[in-house]
């Protein structure tokens, strides 16, 4: 009798090969996180926390953000799914210096979906769901699954050497205590807003090593672009921004500046610094265009 009422009060996981709910959530900078996106290109780990309170979730995570360069060796990328609004998910997030997106989930709708949440409170449980690049559910398992056990399920699965995967995260670790890095606990350098002349000038500035980079999707950058962009869009930014080769001296744009304000917030989050937003986007832009492939002055 008293299984018969615990199996109705809790989910059971979800199998591995099922079709994975078509998750799609705000992320705690402003951008639409949508599964599809991710489809063909990356695996996707979920991870569902309950508490923003509990030194044993902060450590949980904390885990997970230590082994994102072993994440990104094995194309994975990893989200935090809560049910607390953006605005305190961010504050959490910087909190912590977590180097990965949490996402709103309000009411749990989500997390219902994929079993992660109370049958009859709207409230995320912790839990932890592996999705493929196809799609499909590779692993889920409730309570605070050891991030080291799903990076070693990730590397088994794709043939790689597990020995390989833990040089990365030692890496990664070591360059978390470097003198360089941000401390736990430390906010982030503030985002500066610049008009279009002043970023035109720094990128100008002769051995001044400013990069322009533009976050809007591949339709807008290929319709009018800066000819000195490189071409980020912004929902794929978490996992692309080592590309930039650089932490520093970064100006982003958009078409308005909304965009580009939520990467350069990501940008300083990850302990980057001099980062830009340029106001107006490319509806201001003074510089040069590049307009159905040909340079405008």
């Amino acid at each position: 009798m008293v299984r018969r009422f615990q199996n109705l009060l809790t989910w059971p996981p979800l199998a591995a090969g099922e079709l994975a709910h078509p998750v799609s959530l705000t992320a705690d900078e402003g951008t639409w996180i949508k599964l599809s996106d991710f489809n063909d290109h990356l695996n996707v780990v979920l991870v569902f926390f309950r508490s923003l309170t509990d030194d044993a979730t902060d450590a949980w995570l904390l885990d997970w953000h230590r082994r994102r360069g072993q994440l990104e060796e094995l194309e994975t990328v990893v989200f935090g799914v809560h049910t607390a609004r953006t605005d305190t998910l961010r504050e959490f997030r910087h909190r912590l210096s977590l180097e990965f997106f949490l996402l709103y989930d309000p009411l749990a709708v989500e997390s219902r979906a994929l079993r992660c949440s109370s049958r009859t409170r709207p409230v995320t449980k912790d839990n932890v769901v592996v999705i493929g690049k196809d799609g499909h559910v590779v692993m889920a398992e409730r309570g605070q699954t050891d991030p080291a056990s799903v990076v070693e399920m990730l590397a088994r699965a794709q043939g790689k050497n597990i020995d390989n995967i833990d040089a990365v995260e030692e890496e990664a670790t070591a360059s978390d205590g470097a003198s360089g890095g941000r401390n736990v606990g430390q906010m982030p350098d503030a985002v500066m807003d610049i008009d279009s002349d002043s970023a035109v000038k720094l990128l100008d500035e002769k051995d001044g090593g400013y990069i322009l980079i533009d976050v809007r999707t591949t339709s807008e950058y290929d319709a009018d672009h800066s000819p000195r962009a490189v071409h980020i869009p912004i929902d794929e930014l978490p996992h692309r921004y080592r590309e930039l080769n650089q932490t520093s001296r970064i100006l982003c744009v958009c078409q308005a500046g909304g965009r580009a304000a939520a990467a350069a917030e990501f940008l300083t989050s990850i302990g980057c610094s001099e980062i830009y937003n340029i106001k107006g986007g490319m509806s201001a832009w003074t510089g040069e265009h590049v307009t159905g492939g040909q340079q405008q002055p």
